[in-house]
């Protein structure tokens, strides 16, 4: 009979047994092994003799423990797999293998019951397929999947070590300043004093910025959770952002509920998440532009939205806008570290933040969203 590709082909008629025996013999991927009741060999087909050296000869009356390894031997895993099988009819079995030469293999397979026509158990069925391919293809990702946490840990401790010891240097350099406020004249030193005490205060924060993210990173973030009124934070964070925003003539507008909009959170941690927002949309934004913090409440969340009128982010850039050292642009001040840190801060409270952006040029928009639950929720008046 002729074949698709124009050959002919000689007629012939299997049966399915005759079918099943060409599978049994031909196979060159799957090794068949039949086990009596009491876990002898009585099959060894398929590429069974190929994958593990053995032919059937050497293999037919042996105890199919010779094929696992000592310790699985140890373990009583080659009777327990028939067991299982016996009793939920198969079991599946990917594991280590040993061949003839001693060497292993990773085989993944079954083992099934086989039983007659009164269902009395007759004997079990074991299918197995090398995959040690795949095996050390998994254990290479794992080593390298351990040797970045390696490398993050090391990351982290580097960042710790950082910053003791610049806040070593911090400490004399804060009481010299102290000591040129309290020793000079005024007239002549107002500005550079001015001028340092803001600079050290911004080291001060990246400083401990750094330090909390490695912390978060380290799994050592800590929360002191308490319930405040978070309108009246915000108006209170607005009076210190006010000095920077004032230098580059900027307007800064504080718009929450007019009650009390009370949330149980760490008050320092909320602090650092809206000065970080605003910290960036003040140094984003050119002079003469705006920037808003809006309070309102959600049904389960309260929100708060930090929106500037400033460079905005390029589309590419928003999926990775929080990923560490991330900056919006390459001549931008600082490490990259805030954005990184705010969502650290926002998830361990439970909450979420978003950015929202229409491009460069367009401004942009941060979104805090903090769960409400247990909270007394007073006010409920939309921003």
């Amino acid at each position: 009979m002729p074949d698709p590709h124009g050959l002919h082909v000689p007629a012939v008629t299997l049966t399915a047994v005759q079918l099943l025996q060409s599978l049994l013999d031909q196979s060159k991927d799957y090794a068949f092994v039949l086990i009596d009741p009491d876990g002898r060999i009585v099959g060894w087909r398929g590429a069974a003799p190929t994958l593990f050296g053995y032919s059937e000869a050497e293999m037919l009356g042996r105890l199919i423990d010779d094929i696992f390894t000592s310790e699985d031997r140890a373990l009583g895993l080659p009777s327990h797999e028939r067991f299982v099988a016996a009793a939920d009819s198969r079991s599946e079995d990917d594991r280590w293998h040993v061949r003839k030469d001693g060497t292993r293999i990773w085989m993944t397979g079954t083992v099934e019951k086989v039983v007659d026509h009164q269902d009395v158990l007759v004997g079990y069925s074991k299918v197995m397929r090398d995959r040690t391919d795949l095996r050390a293809h998994m254990e290479a990702t794992e080593n390298r999947l351990q040797a970045l946490a390696h490398r993050q840990e090391a990351t982290d401790v580097f960042f710790t070590r950082l910053v003791h010891e610049l806040r070593n240097v911090l400490a004399p350099m804060s009481a010299n300043l102290e000591f040129l406020r309290r020793c000079t004249e005024p007239q002549q030193t107002a500005a550079p004093v001015e001028a340092l005490g803001r600079q050290m205060a911004v080291l001060v924060r990246v400083l401990d910025d750094v330090m909390d993210l490695a912390s978060s990173h380290a799994g050592h973030l800590q929360l002191t959770w308490s319930q405040f009124d978070l309108a009246h934070e915000l108006l209170s964070l607005e009076r210190t952002l006010q000095q920077q925003a004032h230098r580059k003539q900027q307007l800064l507008q504080v718009l929450v509920p007019p009650g009390p909009v009370w949330l149980r959170a760490d008050r320092e941690r909320l602090h650092q998440i809206v000065v970080n927002l605003v910290s960036n949309a003040l140094k984003y934004t050119p002079d003469g532009g705006a920037i808003w913090i809006k309070c309102t409440l959600e049904p389960k969340h309260v929100l708060i939205r930090v929106e500037d009128t400033g460079i905005g982010i390029a589309p590419d850039l928003l999926p990775t806008i929080f990923d560490l050292f991330t900056r919006v642009t390459t001549s931008g001040q600082g490490l990259g570290v805030g954005l990184t840190l705010v969502q650290d801060l926002v998830q361990a409270h439970g909450g979420t933040v978003e950015v929202r952006s229409s491009g460069v040029g367009k401004g942009s928009e941060f979104a805090v969203r903090l769960p409400l639950e247990g909270n007394e929720r007073v006010a409920r008046p939309e921003c």
